[in-house]
């Protein structure tokens, strides 16, 4: 049996800044369908993205779970991270993410992909590198590029077996992308975001 962790921030105002690539209307889409395909079967309420929301975190350079003042940390950061964003992206050619596969994780249900351009882990990688952690914490270390198409209204235990069921799923989503987005998040999960800045690719 697997104990889920039910959100406590879903739908709840927040202030987050995030590194997203863009996704097109057809990703989203394909998400979606593959959201619905998860809540069939699925024994317990979910907490499903809507549409819009539906996004792709490179880095989160400001935490929605944190506890110090944003504002002021993301001002320090904010210009150093545009000149970051702009070098790696200049001239560098569009991007595909493939989604493969489906995870089922404690807080989440998501949907993983591989990029072989290596632009997102040199993004991950030099931000990590040049651009100072929040106060009090480490720079964030990645090992997966994921969508999140699902989370749990309440705490359960779920039988291995419908977890296994989940993960066996058949998953094939190319995802285009034509920009790197730097965006600011006001409402959890990316149901209200405001784009900061846009760095094309290709």
């Amino acid at each position: 049996m697997m104990q889920t962790i039910a959100d406590d921030i879903w739908g709840l105002p927040c202030l987050a800044y995030h590194v997203q690539p863009s996704l097109t209307a057809g990703t989203r889409d394909a998400f979606e369908r593959l959201q619905r395909i998860i809540a069939e079967q699925w024994p317990e309420p979910l907490h499903l993205c809507p549409l819009h929301g539906l996004h792709v975190t490179i880095y989160a350079l400001v935490p929605v779970k944190a506890a110090f003042d944003k504002e002021s940390y993301w001002q320090a950061i904010a210009e150093p991270c545009r000149d970051l964003l702009e070098t790696l992206c200049a001239r560098h050619e569009a991007l595909e993410l493939q989604f493969s596969r489906l995870k089922v994780t404690d807080t989440a249900i998501i949907a993983t992909a591989t990029e072989k351009t290596g632009l997102i882990e040199a993004i991950r990688r030099r931000i990590a590198q040049d651009i100072p952690p929040p106060p009090g914490r480490k720079p964030l270390r990645y090992d997966l590029i994921h969508t999140t198409l699902a989370r749990y209204r309440t705490a359960a235990s779920v039988p291995d077996a419908v977890c296994e069921r989940i993960e066996a799923l058949p998953v094939d989503i190319r995802a285009p992308v034509a920009k790197i987005r730097l965006i600011r998040e006001t409402l959890f999960p990316c149901v209200m975001t405001d784009d900061i800045a846009g760095f094309p690719l290709g």
